[in-house]
Parts: C-alpha cells; sequence; structure tokens
C-alpha cells in the first residue's frame, strides 16, 4: 500500500500544486481503494508489466473516475465504482506490448490472460477516445468488431482518460485541440471528435443532473 499511497500523494501535489498530507487515514478518505485488495492485485500486476509513465498516468485516470463516479452515484445514478474505478487502473495495461492503437486490444489480451472478468476486459479494448465502430476498426487494422463504450463504467473510464495528460487534468477544449492536430483536421467534423465531445456532453449531464426516478 505504501507505493501506492506515494504516488497517489505525488498525483495530488502535482494537481494541486501544495504539498499533501502523509496522513494514510487522509488518503484513504480521499481514496479509500488504495487498501482495496482486488486495487492492490491489480496495481502489482500493471506495476510488473509497464513502465513508470503508464502506471503513473493509469493512477491519475484511477483516481479521476472514483471522484467523477462518486459524484454520478451521489446523483442518484446506477454505477458500479469498484469496477470503474479498478478497470480505469487497468485500462492501458496494454501498453506493455504497443503503443500503438491497438493497445486496447493488447490489454484485452493480457487481462483474459490473468482471468479479469469480461468486464473489465471490455473497459480496456473501448477506453480509446470514445469508441471505435466496426467499420472503422476494420480500416485500422483491429478485429473486426466494435469498440464502442456500452456501459456506464466503460463510457467513464474513456472520459476520464481523455481529460487526462500524461497524469495532468485538461479540459475537452484541450483533448480536441491534441486529436485535431494529430489527424491534421481543420474542424470538429471528424466522427472521432464527434464520439468524444457527444460522451463528454453525456458524462456531464450525469453530473450535473439527478435521477429523479
Amino acid at each position: 500500500m505504501n507505493n501506492i499511497i506515494k504516488i497517489y500523494e505525488f498525483l495530488k501535489y502535482n494537481r494541486n500544486k501544495k504539498y499533501p498530507s502523509h496522513n494514510s487515514q487522509n488518503i484513504l478518505k480521499l481514496f479509500p481503494y488504495v487498501n482495496d485488495p482486488k486495487f492492490k492485485k491489480s496495481y502489482d500486476i500493471l506495476s510488473k508489466l509497464c513502465e513508470k509513465n503508464v502506471v503513473m498516468h493509469s493512477l491519475a485516470v484511477s483516481l479521476y473516475t472514483y471522484e467523477l463516479g462518486l459524484n454520478i452515484k451521489n446523483k442518484g445514478h446506477t454505477i458500479n465504482l469498484d469496477l470503474a474505478v479498478i478497470g480505469a487502473l487497468l485500462h492501458d495495461i496494454g501498453r506493455s506490448l504497443s503503443h500503438g492503437i491497438d493497445h486496447g486490444v493488447k490489454g484485452g489480451e493480457i487481462l483474459r490472460k490473468y482471468k479479469f472478468s469480461n468486464e473489465i476486459v471490455l473497459i480496456t479494448e473501448r477506453h480509446i477516445g470514445a469508441g471505435i465502430p466496426k467499420n472503422e476498426a476494420m480500416e485500422i487494422g483491429l478485429p473486426p468488431k466494435d469498440y464502442i463504450p456500452i456501459t456506464l463504467e466503460e463510457k467513464l473510464v474513456a472520459h476520464c482518460d481523455n481529460l487526462i495528460s500524461d497524469i495532468e487534468r485538461v479540459d475537452i477544449t484541450y483533448t480536441i485541440n491534441k486529436l485535431r492536430k494529430k489527424l491534421l483536421l481543420s474542424s470538429n467534423n471528424h466522427p472521432a471528435i464527434l464520439r468524444i465531445l457527444r460522451l463528454n456532453n453525456e458524462i456531464n449531464n450525469l453530473l450535473n443532473n439527478k435521477n429523479n426516478i
């Protein structure tokens, strides 16, 4: 647990630009998963396979997923927070084999070997951008199937990943501009960008509106 706490403290310092408390009990209140056996097991596998920068990014996405997921839950929406947080931690495990667009697929293969649930596997496979439809997947050489996030947990991890650059939290404008530059686009009309914007709106609607049902 101590190693996770140290990384958590670094992330909090980087985000808030002030030294965090070194009291582990305070940290547990802010992010209780550092003491969760399933989280620790997942972290051990991730840190064994991946470089430190990938581990740091994955923890940053997991922390953000917890914070937004808790807010969504407190609005009365149904979400499996355990699944989302651990899925976020493992979403980039495929980068141990590839840093290409196939790292989601590679991650799914790794997680199957480690006997993770299909729900975790799908979070990993479907996290890139706001997902990749079957026709686009075939064009870029991925196995021919849909990689569009369907469940709230899948969508939340993809969204939080979009808003973390390395370990820094960024806004949606930063993310879209970065993607436009990468794809050499002059507008936001590309399908991948439109999907990211729709996902951003969907998550924000959940964060801003209570479920009155």
